[in-house]
């Protein structure tokens, strides 16, 4: 298939529309296409096509690559913002995988809000990812290979040139007389891509030439798929929600093993953490959903602690920050930030704490205290901290960080669980709702 600008402008046409574009600029031939064919669409788009290049720090031909793409960029008008990565990789540690992480950490730092990342993977490389996803056992996410546009930080992420292979890009770098830098580790064949580009797809595609066009699409077709197990889980995940963000063991115990995983998944991914291996998954099923509802089990994992109380999965963090028990004014603002970092916010609702109390200035937060007594509003008798925890359901674990709200010397609220005692709104007036996000 050839390659050119109006090829090029029919898929950003499939595309959301962005307010500009930021291009991933190595100085390489693949990024070199994509970015000379973007200059050739300036004025059609009517969009700001900017570029970026990330020096590394590896190669001794670096600052020449850098120079290059200022050069490149400078003959064709784009504006180039240059990031020095200084890479240093630990011992041990991949270096495509740290120089990955660099890359991707710098361009969000500059990602404007509503901007849209162009990278430049072509068939051939949607066809490796999938051989490489395959030999590391991957499930169905990992088999859909590279998604050619998602959301990603302030913007989008977008992979126009998936439809194309590498023959096509070198055909147009050739027809426009381009000049393109090249990364000698690119033959490097100790890394795994390098080896399946270099030795097993030249094999494959001897013996069937279009090898690359049907990987890259059964990685189209798995993609399919992936995205129908992803709307079950998010299904699932919301028939087991229970509060404060957990989840209700009884319900994930009441679905298939594949959705009980395919929910747990989606409740993790929603919490920002990458998607657990299986093995994980096994221990989270084996270890903490089938203890007795009295046990404490739990599984710590990427920085987290998923651990259950009664009938309830909760997601906490392993480190628990420890904080002073001096009282906090809450000023007459929509929310609170804590030294834990969690957040008291304040919603209107025809029910709760009256907003008079914040015009006159006597709302603090405090924490658990022996003297501390309740009585829960709608409830006859005051009860203890200790008491009212075990009535609420609070996990024991949190009951040290949970935030209880006074006015003067009076307790008004535990958290977002409940309203202690009845404070009377004047007629008309706004009541918040109080929600505790950790």
């Amino acid at each position: 298939m050839a390659f050119g600008p109006a090829d090029l402008l029919k898929t950003l046409q499939d595309l959301p529309t962005p307010g500009s574009y930021l291009v991933a600029y190595s100085g390489g031939l693949d990024s070199h296409v994509l970015l000379h064919a973007m200059a050739a669409l300036r004025d059609q788009l009517g969009i700001p096509v900017r570029a970026i290049h990330l020096h590394h720090g590896l190669q001794q031909q670096a600052d020449q690559w850098q120079l290059h793409c200022e050069t490149t960029c400078a003959e064709l008008n784009v504006p180039l913002l240059v990031e020095q990565l200084g890479l240093q990789p630990a011992p041990g540690e991949s270096i495509e995988a740290a120089a990955r992480e660099a890359r991707y950490a710098a361009i969000a730092r500059h990602l404007q809000p509503g901007e849209m990342l162009l990278t430049a993977q072509h068939r051939d490389d949607q066809a490796e990812t999938l051989l490489l996803q395959l030999l590391r056992g991957a499930g169905v996410e990992g088999l859909s290979g590279m998604p050619p546009c998602r959301k990603w930080h302030a913007g989008w992420q977008a992979r126009p040139l998936l439809a194309f292979s590498r023959e096509d890009l070198n055909a147009y770098a050739l027809d426009h007389a381009l000049n393109w830098v090249e990364d000698p580790s690119n033959q490097d064949q100790r890394f795994d891509r390098n080896y399946l580009r270099h030795t097993v797809m030249p094999a494959l595609q001897a013996r069937w030439p279009s090898a690359s066009q049907t990987l890259a699409r059964s990685a189209s077709h798995i993609a399919a798929a992936a995205q129908l197990v992803r709307d079950t889980a998010d299904m699932d995940l919301e028939s087991c929600q229970a509060g404060h963000g957990g989840l209700s063991v009884s319900a994930l115990l009441g679905l298939p093993t594949a959705r009980r995983f395919g929910a747990m998944r989606a409740w993790l991914r929603g919490h920002g953490l990458p998607v657990p291996e299986r093995a994980r998954l096994l221990e989270i099923d084996r270890s903490v959903l089938a203890a007795s509802p009295g046990a404490s089990p739990e599984v710590a994992w990427a920085g987290m602690v998923v651990r259950r109380y009664r009938d309830q999965l909760w997601l906490v963090s392993a480190h628990v920050t420890e904080h002073s028990q001096e009282p906090i004014a809450w000023p007459d603002q929509p929310s609170l930030w804590l030294p834990d970092g969690s957040r008291l916010t304040r919603e209107a609702a025809e029910e709760g704490l009256p907003a008079h109390l914040w015009g006159q200035g006597r709302v603090e937060v405090r924490w658990r205290s022996e003297d501390f007594r309740c009585r829960p509003r709608g409830r006859q008798g005051s009860r203890t901290f200790k008491k009212l925890c075990q009535e609420l359901g609070v996990p024991p674990w949190q009951r040290d960080q949970l935030p209880l709200v006074y006015v003067e010397d009076r307790p008004v609220a535990v958290a977002d669980y409940c309203l202690c005692g009845d404070l009377s709104a004047i007629p008309g007036e706004t009541c918040y709702r109080l929600r505790w996000s950790t």
